[in-house]
Order: structure tokens, then C-alpha cells, then sequence
């Protein structure tokens, strides 16, 4: 939690993407209904500006004060209205301009003081709405500031007039204006969050498809001209030398053979998960969620089934980190055969076991002889960390070799009776 405070009280340049001048309870969204529609006002959160005018008549409780007549009650009423009205326009206003949402907010505190009139200092029982329409409408970066200013002010005017409204108003205010806008917040950053993953999701799609589209390209080019040409000198020498077409036939048998075992290694490619893709793809997740990463430059060569586990280590472990730690560092280490990943957020709560996701890693680790933990770090945070042992190591290859020839597909060489045409 306290890392998460600090990225929201972090002052400096917007985020990838992030509209500065954006209200906050704006639905920006493809699905976003027209602007100033009833639709628009509900997805900018119109209910939960309804909701809160249930407190609108501890606001107006002095509102028959002085035994008005009926054109100055009559205009207390209206005042009253048009105030309701103003908090609830708030779902609208949130699609305009800033400097329109700027004179928005301060033309609603000067319709609030206007209630001074019945009110007198209490006109500010509406402190309460102000801090929720400056957290509504101002970018969260600047409206945190005038937040804590207006209900320090409110704050200083219960001292000045020796009244608790002012104060108690000022307590609600901040509860509610910080608790909305931390929210909304949160909500966006998630948001921004999520498309950075697809974004990387689909880079890596997109690098992938690249990838075979390369190697598939590679070894069809190749093989099929080398196929396409001892075709022809075999149809050639079918009449000349019916030997001589035998041999290049059965060269071209051997050549369409080798083609299908590679495309077949080049579509697998698809299922598996590797280190230094892992590493990669934790980078950019890392820095989409503004956690600051330190990883290797450079990456053993390890086996297959070694690389692959260890990449669902550093994958699990980055996911629990972007999740829950709360953290702004993470360090990522790799030694022969084994990764560290370290993070300096809130660590693992007292008593809590570890998620699915560790126990099946752990699980495939260990059978694969490995040996899997979770540990505080010092002076907080979390330290995961895999190690595969050599000889392990050797074994899990040498299996999956086997099992990789075991599934290969031989087609069965045609069996040719003497004396018959090859």
C-alpha cells in the first residue's frame, strides 16, 4: 500500500497514453455512449452522485430560518434546487473542457455561499459536495493539492469562529474525496495497466507470427526448390537412366522428410515458453506498471526443458509482483540453471500459503528434481527463487530428446518387388 500511495502522490510527468486534462469519472472507453446523453451521465457515475444527495437536509436545516416570507423561502428552495441539480450536472460536465470543469467547480462553491444569506457560516455544510465535484472533475495529479486546500481552509474557519461544523464538514470531505478519488484512481491505473498487456501480448503475437512466417519461409524456400529441381532431372532420367532417377527420387523422399520435421520443430516453437522471452516480456510489464526493473544483459544458453522452466518462474513471480507486492524495484538474477527474482514491496502477509500458481510451479520443479522457495527479503519484500540441478538437468534433456524422437512421425519407406517400375 505504501508504494501504491507513492505512485499517486508521484508528481511527475503522465503516464504512456494518459490524458492529462481527462476528468477523472469520465468513461473514455470504445463503448462510451454520446456526450450529454443520459446514457454518458450514467457510465460518469451518475447514481453515486444521486446517492449522496442523501445528505442534502443536514445542509438545509436553517433553510426557515428568521420566519422568511414565501418569495424568500420560495427562493431558498430554488436555491436548494439548483444546487442538487449542479452536484448531479456533475456526470455531464465531466465531458467538457478543463478550463470549463475549472469554472464549473468554482461557480458551484459560489452558488453553495450563496446560502449564506439563511446560512451564515453553515453555508459550508456543503464542503462535503465540493470535495466530491473537485475530485470528479480535476485530473487526480492537481485535484489531490486542492483538495487538501479547501478542507484545510474549512479546517482553519472552525478555528477562526471557534465552530465544529466547519471542522467536521472538513473531516467528511477529505474521508470521502480521498477514498472517491484514490479509487478512481486505482481504477485507471489498472486500466492503464491491462492495455499495456495486450499491447505486449500482441507485440509478442505479432513478433511470433514473424518469427515462423521467417523460419517457415527459410525452410520451404529452400527445400522446395530442392525438391522442385531433382523432381525434374528425375523425370528426365526416367527414360535414360532408370537408376539414376531412382537415386534422385529417393533424395527428394529424404528432403521432404527433413522439411516436415523442421516445420514441425518451427510450429512447436508456438507452445513454448522460453527464459530469455520471459525476461523480456517481465520488462515491459514491469515498466508498464511503473515498478523500475533490473535484469540481466546477457543469458547462459541452457536446455530446452531448463529454459522453459525457468521462464515460468520468472513469469509466476512477476505476475504475483505486478498483482500484490505493492513494490517499485525488482531485481532479476540468473546463475547457471537457476533465477532469482526479488522484490522490495509488502512482502507475503503472516500465515498466508502460497498461491496456485507457486504450488504448480513448485510441484513441476521438484519432479523435475529442482528444488522451488518463497522467502522474505531484507530488509521487505519477497525473494523467489528456482534452481535446477545439473544432473537433473541432463536427465529432464535426455527425455525430453526421447520423447521428441518417440513422437516424430516416419512415414514408412514403400516397399518395391524386383522387376516392378521404381
Amino acid at each position: 500500500m505504501a508504494s501504491f500511495a507513492r505512485r499517486l502522490l508521484y508528481a511527475g510527468t503522465f503516464a504512456d497514453g494518459e490524458d492529462p486534462n481527462a476528468a477523472p469519472v469520465a468513461h473514455c472507453d470504445p463503448n462510451a455512449a454520446p456526450r450529454f446523453t443520459w446514457r454518458r451521465a450514467i457510465q460518469n457515475m451518475f447514481w453515486t452522485y444521486l446517492i449522496g444527495l442523501v445528505f442534502m437536509p443536514y445542509a438545509l436545516i436553517d433553510i426557515g430560518s428568521r420566519q422568511p416570507d414565501v418569495w424568500v423561502l420560495s427562493l431558498r428552495i430554488g436555491l436548494a434546487i439548483a444546487i442538487c441539480l449542479a452536484y448531479l450536472a456533475t456526470s455531464w460536465m465531466a465531458d467538457t473542457g478543463l478550463v470549463t470543469r475549472w469554472c464549473y467547480l468554482v461557480g458551484f462553491v459560489l452558488l453553495a455561499a450563496l446560502t449564506a444569506e439563511f446560512n451564515g457560516w453553515d453555508w459550508v455544510s456543503y464542503g462535503a459536495y465540493v470535495s466530491m465535484v473537485i475530485v470528479s472533475l480535476i485530473p487526480w495529479r492537481t485535484a489531490r493539492w486542492v483538495l487538501t486546500g479547501w478542507n484545510l481552509a474549512l479546517m482553519a474557519l472552525s478555528l477562526v469562529l471557534w465552530n465544529a461544523t466547519p471542522a467536521v464538514i472538513a473531516g467528511i470531505g477529505m474521508f470521502i474525496g480521498v477514498a472517491t478519488g484514490v479509487a478512481i484512481e486505482s481504477g485507471r491505473l489498472r486500466r492503464h495497466l491491462d492495455r499495456a498487456e495486450q499491447r505486449v501480448s500482441t507485440l509478442a503475437v505479432a513478433a511470433e507470427r514473424e518469427r515462423i512466417a521467417r523460419d517457415l519461409h527459410d525452410i520451404l524456400g529452400h527445400s522446395l526448390t530442392a525438391i522442385s529441381i531433382k523432381s525434374g532431372l528425375a523425370a528426365r532420367l526416367a527414360e535414360v537412366d532408370p537408376a539414376a532417377a531412382r537415386e534422385q527420387m529417393v533424395e527428394v523422399e529424404r528432403i521432404a522428410r527433413v522439411a516436415l520435421g523442421d516445420v514441425r520443430a518451427t510450429a512447436s516453437g508456438l507452445r513454448q515458453v522460453r527464459l530469455a522471452t520471459e525476461i523480456a516480456s517481465a520488462r515491459s510489464v514491469l515498466l508498464a506498471a511503473g515498478v523500475e526493473s533490473v535484469v540481466p544483459s546477457a543469458i547462459p544458453v541452457l536446455p530446452d526443458k531448463d529454459s522453459e522452466l525457468l521462464g515460468y518462474a520468472v513469469r509466476e513471480a512477476v505476475t504475483n509482483v505486478v498483482r500484490h507486492a505493492e513494490a517499485s524495484r525488482v531485481m532479476i538474477t540468473i546463475e547457471d540453471r537457476a533465477v532469482a527474482i526479488s522484490d522490495d514491496g509488502v512482502g507475503m502477509p503472516s500465515g498466508r500459503t502460497d498461491g496456485s500458481g507457486l504450488n504448480g510451479l513448485r510441484r513441476r520443479i521438484t519432479e523435475a528434481g529442482g528444488s522451488f522457495s518463497v522467502t522474505a527479503a531484507q530488509p521487505r519484500g519477497t525473494v523467489v527463487r528456482a534452481l535446477l540441478k545439473p544432473e537433473t538437468a541432463r536427465a529432464v534433456e535426455t527425455a525430453g530428446a526421447a520423447e521428441r524422437v518417440e513422437a516424430e512421425f516416419v512415414e514408412p519407406t514403400p516397399h518395391r518387388v524386383e522387376g516392378q517400375p521404381a
